[in-house]
């Protein structure tokens, strides 16, 4: 079993390292600045028993940061208060923090009790009941101790040993995250990190991956609470002893590899902390995203009475998963502004719908359910679905989690190769093609049909795998009809016999195994061994329904190979500038008699442009279809 992971909150100087070191015999401070000076700087930890793991957090206001890192992985916080002083700043700070970071659980230790009178201490316990009214500590117990004389350390010990097991777990998802916490090195051992281990394990000689950065480690050695360990797992503290290329920094994140995403664009919903200034749309912000502080741009795109919804542009990518939380900071001077919970990573910016669709997104997301929310996502934001790994690392769940709690009828939840995507998504997709077929049969009565190419011009950003499958379902249930390669209304008059139909698709099927070594009518009539004129008529047909493309009057390419070849034209453009007809011929591994016509053809829509015995970007070189 896990430790439940403890965090101290609090005021600077009210006592809360020697709280701890009066709970578990350990002292926290362990850097030689935080002895000299009597103050917590850096994130201290010990243990309670087996039980619990406890973070002890600073208390100076220039340190909210650490702090931060440390209350961002707590299962129950601890709130110290010293009784000679009451409610101050920072308490108020860190319970506003606390409540960010959706923390539910704790209680509240009024300190240096041994020093003060019963009857002020009954005042600031009046106090302490107001300022966590409207919190989750507003009935949670309070205990009077004094760390020195010992007093009321054995019953919040007790309560502690008792309690905390009885809480539930925060995260059961079982992709493994650490967040780095410290990094330091071991004489004879190399680099040593620490964290708390928020979801899945880790083994001795496990391959892990540090982000943001994608590097590679080998755990060499596992500890918990200064014992060895094989495997640590969920809710544990961890000191990972690792075998790594680059040295590992605070704020990384250990996953296993590819399972989370690193990202500089976050879609948020914001809550605003009421005393701190306003947040303005386009303000420079620090997030403080569970061990890493990263500065930020705060971009308002919409607003109710209930929460904001924004877009975070970062200036170094972040670790972060579906439903985390995170914290924004005035740039300067530092004040905490209010937290967030992450609902999007890395949104699309294209379109002029974008600030809609998001809003729509973090708005249609607020306070939904957990188990609810992947396939609202997936609803709301991927209307053209999504691929399963970037689901996968959006949520933090493993294939086998999805399969078994989301692949099921009643969450909508559908998938299809690497696709994953919403029944009422397809049911959507299937409209749009039959009113994009009616619109084409308007447009282009004479006709015969249409082909995928066509069809998919109306759904740009739906792979084409599956359109196939909304075709196919269209198909199955009569609501089209199809004549070899050609798409079309039921009610459509037929204009492609079977026999031509079937002619169309043996020409495309041979195009397409010809790939960039075009074919005339004639070769294709030796090949398949029709009649020319059928060939000729077939390849008309394939032209005019944009399953071919034709360059001069008798040279005919399958589409989709054009359309790669033009790819790989874009390509070695970018790559380096110019080429000359011999370059694109050896990247297209096709002869100088093909390769001509296409880079002429090319120069008329303006992709390339012929300078010399050079081909440089044409006007068009980077619009998405000016064919």
């Amino acid at each position: 079993m896990g430790h439940v992971i403890v965090g101290t909150a609090g005021h600077i100087d009210h006592g809360k390292s020697s709280l701890v070191r009066a709970l578990t015999g350990t002292d926290p401070d362990r850097l030689p600045e935080e002895k000299r000076r009597k103050i917590t700087i850096d994130l201290g930890f010990a243990f309670l028993d087996d039980v619990a793991a406890i973070i002890d957090v600073p208390g100076h206001e220039k340190f909210i940061h650490n702090m931060v890192a440390g209350a961002s992985t707590v299962d129950f916080a601890l709130l110290v208060i010293a009784a000679d002083d009451g409610v101050m700043p920072q308490t108020r700070e860190h319970l506003h923090i606390l409540r960010l970071l959706g923390i539910k659980h704790g209680s509240i230790a009024l300190t240096k009790c041994g020093v003060t009178e019963s009857e002020w201490r009954s005042l600031v316990k009046e106090q302490i009941r107001a300022a966590t009214q409207s919190t989750f500590l507003r009935d949670a117990p309070l205990f009077e101790v004094d760390s020195l004389s010992g007093q009321g350390i054995e019953d919040l010990r007790k309560f502690l040993i008792t309690e905390l097991p009885k809480l539930p777990r925060r995260n059961k998802s079982d992709v493994l995250r650490i967040p780095i916490d410290r990094v330091f090195t071991i004489h004879g051992h190399g680099t040593v990190v620490t964290g708390t281990v928020l979801s899945g394990s880790v083994q001795r000689d496990q391959k892990v991956e540090l982000n943001p950065g994608t590097v590679s480690a080998r755990v060499k050695q596992l500890q918990t609470n200064a014992r060895e360990q094989t495997q640590i797992m969920s809710g544990m503290r961890a000191a990972l002893n690792l075998n790594s290329d680059q040295t590992p920094v605070r704020g990384q994140t250990i996953t296993q590899p590819g399972s989370l995403l690193s990202s500089r664009r976050l879609g948020i919903v914001f809550d605003q902390i009421p005393e701190a200034p306003v947040v303005k749309d386009r303000q420079r912000v620090r997030v403080l995203i569970g061990t890493q502080e990263v500065m930020g741009r705060y971009r308002l795109i919409g607003e109710t009475n209930a929460f904001k919804s924004a877009l975070l542009l970062l200036d170094e990518p972040v670790v972060a998963a579906f439903s985390d939380r995170l914290i924004l900071r005035r740039y300067s001077p530092l004040e905490t502004l209010g937290g967030g919970v992450v609902l999007d990573i890395d949104p699309s910016l294209r379109g002029g719908k974008f600030r809609e669709q998001t809003a729509s997104l973090l708005s249609g997301l607020y306070d939904v359910d957990g188990g609810k929310a992947l396939p609202a996502w997936l609803k709301i934001r991927a209307p053209f679905a999504v691929q399963m790994s970037r689901l996968l690392a959006m949520f933090a769940i493993s294939e086998s989690v999805f399969k078994e709690s989301f692949l099921r009828a009643e969450t909508g939840c559908r998938q299809h190769s690497t696709f994953v995507f919403h029944a009422d998504s397809f049911a959507a997709w299937k409209v749009k093609v039959v009113e994009h077929l009616k619109h084409l049969h308007k447009t282009q009565a004479a006709e015969p049909g249409f082909s995928t190419t066509q069809i998919a011009a109306k759904l740009p950003l739906l792979p084409q795998q599956l359109l196939e499958i909304t075709l196919s379902d269209l198909l199955k249930t009569r609501e089209i009809a199809q004549d070899g390669p050609l798409y079309r209304l039921p009610s459509a008059v037929k204009k492609v016999d079977d026999k031509l139909a079937a002619l169309i698709s043996q020409v495309i099927a041979q195009l397409s195994r010809d790939g960039f070594a075009p074919s005339s009518s004639s070769v294709l009539s030796e090949s398949l061994k029709r009649p020319k004129t059928e060939i000729e008529q077939a390849l008309v047909t394939a032209f005019r329904t944009n399953l071919a493309m034709r360059l001069g009057t008798d040279l005919f390419f399958e589409k989709l190979q054009f359309d790669r070849a033009v790819d790989k034209v874009r390509e070695l453009l970018r790559k380096t500038g110019s080429f000359q007809v011999s370059d694109l011929s050896k990247h297209l591994n096709s002869s100088r008699k093909y390769v001509v016509p296409f880079l002429e053809y090319l120069d008329t829509k303006g992709i390339t442009e012929r300078r010399g015995n050079e081909r440089v970007p044409g006007r068009n070189f980077d619009k998405a279809d000016p064919l």
